[in-house]
């Protein structure tokens, strides 16, 4: 096992406890905070578009490869946090939801296309835009009854552990002749689905 895979392990597995268990990562009563991380944390699972848009930008930072195997999802989750903030305050985006299906089909393009040779400051700029996209969707969704605070620590504990599962696809089948062919297929799946979603969207 290479260094990089023991490290992408290493990070999954405390991402998953994280996620798993929330009483040990806070020493606070459960009731109204308990409920906005349980919030956070299945909001990004349960949407099929939150979910693949995230799970597709970890896969894209692992076959950038490099130092942007880390920057492409830290990016995404700065600009989550930068989207939720106005999307908790009850503002409204036009095209919001629009602007999530286009992630699902620019990222899942960029799964069936992508090499090492792809400049990293498109890249960041596209990660950034539809990051904020989903931080608002997340911060307009917040429960009413939820705390903001454990309801943001909850949807980033998540969209942390499916970068994680991400990179560690992405990492697995970039290495593989035969798995590289199939992840350029999934990335065509996705940015298909994301024409379905774009569709819903506009109806």
């Amino acid at each position: 096992m290479s260094h990089i895979s023991r490290w992408l392990l290493i990070g999954f597995g405390v991402a998953l406890l994280a996620a798993a268990t929330p009483s040990i990562a806070y020493a606070h009563p459960m009731g109204q905070a308990a409920d906005g991380f349980k919030s956070g944390l299945l909001h990004p699972v349960f949407g099929l578009d939150h979910f693949l848009a995230m799970l597709s930008v970890g896969i894209v930072s692992a076959q950038l490869g490099r130092e942007r195997i880390w920057t492409v999802p830290g990016m995404f989750v700065l600009a989550m946090i930068a989207g939720a903030v106005p999307g908790i305050k009850g503002e409204i985006w036009r095209f919001s939801e629009a602007g999530i299906a286009s992630s699902m089909i620019a990222l899942g393009a960029a799964i069936a296309t992508v090499t090492e040779k792809v400049r990293s400051w498109p890249v960041l700029l596209m990660v950034a835009g539809f990051g904020s996209l989903h931080g608002h969707a997340h911060g307009i969704e917040l429960p009413k009854a939820a705390d903001p605070i454990y309801y943001a620590f909850g949807f980033l504990t998540s969209t942390v552990v499916i970068h994680l599962l991400g990179v560690a696809i992405g990492h697995l089948f970039t290495n593989r002749w035969p798995l590289i062919v199939l992840l350029r297929h999934v990335g065509s799946g996705i940015a298909g689905m994301g024409l379905m979603f774009l569709k819903l969207a506009a109806s």
